[in-house]
């Protein structure tokens, strides 16, 4: 099995795990305790699950255009005005949970299918600049893995 192969597996696995993980640490809090900020200036559960939402759409597309596009361009997000703009305090965290596990199934699905030389295809990031389809995909594996260790905060300080 080649290098290319075996890492482009590995980071899949990666990717699953950690989503997995994300999900099966969000459905664990009971739902009257998803908007509670039990540490000061935290976001609650509720907020994290919107912050997911928001940012796995982000990474959907980013795969999509990776897959479809030569070099497409990549707009970063200010993820620090979302909870304003996109108004999380009035959002239903439970939607936000459904659409991050149906974004997460999707991206599995064609993730799963990629031939090896595509997890090499590039896109051109405003502030990163050139990056991979594994690199995309390894960004998200971690950012799902942070977000899991966040949840896990909140729950222990509820």
């Amino acid at each position: 099995m080649s290098d290319s192969i075996k890492n482009s597996h590995e980071l899949l696995a990666e990717f699953i795990k950690n989503g997995e993980n994300f999900i099966s640490t969000a459905r664990s809090i009971r739902e009257a305790d998803l908007a509670k900020t039990p540490i000061a200036g935290e976001w609650s559960a509720a907020f994290v699950l919107h912050h997911m939402c928001d940012g796995d759409l982000h990474f959907a597309t980013r795969y999509l255009y990776n897959l479809a596009e030569d070099n497409p361009e990549i707009s970063p997000f200010n993820e620090d005005i979302y909870p304003d703009r996109i108004n999380y305090a009035k959002r239903d965290p439970l939607a936000s949970l459904a659409a991050i596990e149906g974004i997460f199934q999707a991206v599995k699905n064609i993730l799963a299918i990629v031939p090896e030389g595509d997890w090499l295809r590039t896109s051109v990031h405003a502030e990163r600049g050139v990056i991979t389809l594994a690199g995309i995909v390894s960004i998200a594996a971690g950012h799902s893995k942070a977000h899991a260790n966040q949840l896990r905060t909140v729950i222990e300080a509820l």
